[in-house]
């Protein structure tokens, strides 16, 4: 009876597939974090991201791409440019080659946030969590988690292309006129995300099983570093606006 039992804590888990540990980040994020923790693994998940935003950026172009030109159309006349250089500007900016160079662009960005904000967030752990954790396992449990942020474009996609307007979110800022987006208290409040909260709320947990710690301590150090993320965002915007 005895071998019988040190012969089945001996037995290896067997490890989730991919599809279930998509589904158990929603759900049952411990059991993903705990499989990500023996073996780390992201390219599934990152390309699953980047093919949502691919398309959400496409898709919205009709929504955004005129906001966009009118923001450039008054940074251009602020800096004093003629009508003539303008529309110029203006023109190539509209060519179709642009339509292909944006998404380009945008996927090159969200590679390079992925590596840094991982980097960060690695960098800060090891610090202040008192283990050390390898980049490999802290990017594949950002990656998963950060399929909550992909379920929040699929989601509000049909509403913008609904109503024709980027101010679609689940934030405190919802409950704000539209009139008031270019204020710094609407951007604020647009940073307390559901879907922001949810995502910190379960990279805490993640973290917590990679550095062996307390999920207390884990979400707390994520919540405020997204608290630091805030704190620049919103100084970017009181400068650039």
């Amino acid at each position: 009876m005895s071998d019988q039992l040190n012969s089945a804590a001996q037995t290896p888990q067997a490890e989730m597939s991919v599809i279930q540990k998509i589904i158990n980040v929603f759900v049952s994020p411990k059991q993903t974090f705990e499989s990500i923790d023996r073996k780390p693994d992201w390219v599934i998940p990152f390309v699953i991201i980047l093919l949502v935003a691919i398309a959400f950026m496409i898709l919205t172009m009709p929504v955004l791409g005129p906001i966009q030109m009118e923001k450039q159309r008054a940074k251009m006349e602020e800096r004093g440019m003629s009508d003539q250089q303008i529309e110029q500007a203006m023109s190539i900016a509209d060519k179709p080659i642009m339509k292909i160079i944006g998404p380009v662009i945008g996927t090159i960005t969200i590679i390079i946030i992925f590596l840094a904000i991982s980097g960060i967030v690695m960098l800060v752990g090891n610090m202040s969590l008192g283990t050390k954790a390898s980049f490999k396992k802290v990017f594949s449990a950002f990656t998963y988690t950060s399929l909550i942020g992909s379920l929040n474009q699929l989601l509000i996609l049909p509403i913008m292309l609904n109503k024709n307007s980027a101010e679609v979110h689940f934030s405190l800022a919802t409950f704000q006129s539209v009139d008031n987006a270019d204020t710094l208290m609407y951007q604020f409040l647009k940073k307390i995300d559901l879907f922001a909260i949810w995502q910190i709320a379960v990279l805490g947990i993640g973290l917590a099983i990679i550095y062996r710690t307390t999920t207390k301590k884990s979400t707390t150090m994520v919540a405020g570093l997204y608290v630091v993320y805030m704190a620049i965002s919103l100084v970017w915007f009181s400068i650039t606006n």
